[in-house]
């Protein structure tokens, strides 16, 4: 039978990657959602996508990524899996307790926009069980009908792109990106997309964004739609356009302030970091997260410091991306702080301090023991309360 070996997170609060002692050929992968048809999928499959709140997984080499739907509980869920698939420890994962009730998901709204020969339509918003359309100004569908006119199929080739993950009311982000997208797509760049799709440029495979060099001047415009519009025409960002960035970090516009944090993040140089410290201090949660994303991808073990102060943060999204920060890089100065992430409320908060005191105390090794001490921590947790 197959069985567990360890548990590991994921860049993701609602994945896990469990690592088993089973492999597939090369090449081969595996991949299963709860609302399928069932029927002839391997038993293991069936029984994990039986478990409520498991929405899909994916099989590839030695290990099933595990997806949950984001109103249930890991604590929940993964007692459930060890009683479908045997483990290499001894673990008991009994849990009475239902956690307390706890706002939806993480916040976290998967945002989609639909594409016509790189022509905006809408955008779709996807958060929990729940989706939300916003459509576009006229001015966008006129540009795709008219780019259409070759007797392309619209229906068939337009699709939808999936753009960064943000943080909010579905309603707000919505307005916002919608906001986002007619200040960076102005009738001259939709004119030349049109143009473009006309003279047969496969599916319109440039953008019609042409970039511009970024002044403070441009950065001071009243109008925060142009401010944005020239951050995004800008060219990839340099050491050179630090003390620019700086500045735009500073805009009231919460766009703003996110799109330079995440063009910090492109300059792989230590330079960036007093600039990044800042944006994980910002006022708003995306931009928090934004800068957390930024420094992991980056690794640069200067930031310990301030990853272990964003454990205090309010928001429990960005206080589970300094736990995985630190589990990826931090080392014995961060221990104080990691066992006090121990008593946070979230379960993956807990999970992410747990592993990163195990690396850092014991090593890779102390992998496989995750497992039997979430459960248990889990346990007695619960049975204080």
């Amino acid at each position: 039978m197959m069985r567990i070996i360890s548990i590991e997170p994921t860049p993701s609060p609602y994945s896990m990657k469990i690592n088993i002692d089973e492999s597939l050929a090369d090449g081969v992968t595996e991949s299963f959602q709860a609302t399928d048809d069932l029927t002839d999928t391997p038993t293991y499959a069936q029984k994990l996508l039986q478990i409520e709140g498991v929405k899909e997984l994916y099989r590839v080499i030695d290990f099933i990524a595990l997806e949950r739907n984001p109103k249930v509980e890991w604590e929940l869920i993964l007692p459930k899996v060890k009683e479908v698939m045997d483990t290499a420890e001894e673990v008991d994962p009994t849990s009475e307790k239902q956690p307390a009730e706890v706002e939806d998901g993480y916040g976290e709204i998967h945002v989609f926009i639909q594409m016509f020969r790189q022509i905006p339509m809408q955008v779709k918003l996807e958060q929990n069980e729940n989706e939300q359309r916003f459509g576009l100004a006229n001015r966008f569908t006129e540009a795709a009908m008219e780019a259409s006119k070759d007797g392309a199929n619209m229906l068939e080739e337009r699709k939808w792109t999936e753009q960064d993950v943000r943080y909010g009311e579905m309603e707000e982000v919505g307005q916002v990106v919608v906001d986002e997208i007619e200040a960076t797509y102005n009738d001259t760049r939709l004119s030349t997309l049109v143009k473009l799709a006309q003279s047969g440029e496969k599916a319109g495979q440039q953008s019609g964004k042409v970039q511009e060099k970024l002044t403070f001047e441009k950065l001071e415009l009243d109008n925060w739609k142009e401010r944005y519009a020239a951050l995004d025409r800008m060219p990839d960002p340099t050491l050179d356009d630090l003390e620019i960035l700086g500045k735009a970090l500073e805009d009231e516009k919460m766009s703003i302030r996110r799109l330079a944090t995440a063009y910090l993040g492109m300059i792989e140089s230590p330079q960036t970091l007093p600039y990044l410290y800042k944006a994980l201090e910002d006022r708003t949660v995306t931009v928090r997260r934004t800068a957390g994303d930024c420094l992991s991808d980056l690794g640069y073990k200067e930031a310990i410091p301030n990853m272990i102060d964003t454990l205090d943060d309010k928001s429990r999204i960005v206080r589970w991306r300094a736990a995985m920060f630190l589990y990826e890089y931090g080392d014995e100065t961060a221990l104080p702080a990691l066992e006090k992430a121990l008593e946070d409320p979230e379960f993956e908060v807990r999970m992410q301090a747990k592993m990163a005191l195990a690396r850092i105390k014991e090593g890779q090794e102390a992998q496989g023991s995750i497992w039997k001490q979430m459960t248990e921590m889990t346990n007695k947790k619960n049975q204080e309360e």
